[in-house]
């Protein structure tokens, strides 16, 4: 039976990145926590569990960290790490890793998973907006978190405050992938953006994904 994390009944996925396997616990049944009638209806409805979902852009970026980046005896920090994937394996490849989010249930998850994978993750509740860390990171992390205004502005100055001077941050979309804001929220701070798109499998079909990677100058 599988169990209860931060009261939500759980269900295990598998999931290869590389040389990499992970064995991930998520929200089993996630629909039933989304009224969509009352999202729909109302302006104040209470926001669904987003973090619980494993997004597209999670995954993607997992496959970068796995097998693209140079992790080990570096600082990291997954910013909005949900239920930790990324941050896992990042810490599965060396890193020291600091798992972020605003939603105390996100952390338990992180948590939890981390320690189902061998290795452990330092979580922190903040918002990006006002974290409370001391800086600096070798690497920024961050999945589907850059899709408002809000958002974009306050990741681009965390940034612009956190990175270390040979420090890098990537960030993968696959929600609004055709929207400027976060580069130009970047590049207003005065820092070095590139950007590509990528795909990753999902559901038996590819998605596209929008890759950003952010450098001081």
């Amino acid at each position: 039976m599988r169990p209860i994390v931060a009261g939500y009944p759980t269900r295990a996925v598998r999931l290869g990145f590389g040389t990499i396997d992970i064995d991930l616990l998520t929200v089993r049944r996630l629909e039933d926590y989304v009224d969509t009638e009352a999202l729909l209806r109302d302006a104040d409805a209470p926001e669904p569990p987003y973090w619980a979902h494993l997004w597209t852009g999670s995954r993607h970026l997992a496959r970068l960290v796995a097998t693209h980046l140079a992790c080990a005896g570096h600082r990291a920090v997954d910013i909005g790490c949900g239920l930790g994937l990324v941050g896992v394996v990042a810490a599965r490849r060396g890193a020291r890793v600091i798992a972020m989010d605003s939603a105390h249930a996100a952390l338990v998850f992180a948590r939890t998973n981390a320690a189902r994978n061998g290795c452990a993750l330092q979580v922190i509740q903040a918002d990006v907006a006002r974290p409370g860390l001391r800086g600096p990171f070798d690497l920024c992390l961050a999945a589907d978190v850059t899709y408002d205004p809000r958002l974009q502005q306050a990741i681009g100055a965390f940034l612009a405050a956190h990175l270390s001077p040979a420090g890098a941050a990537w960030c993968v979309e696959s929600v609004r992938t055709m929207d400027p804001g976060f580069r130009r929220a970047c590049e207003a701070l005065g820092l070095r953006v590139s950007e590509y798109e990528g795909r990753e499998p999902d559901d038996g079909r590819d998605v596209w994904v929008r890759v950003t990677t952010v450098r001081r100058r």
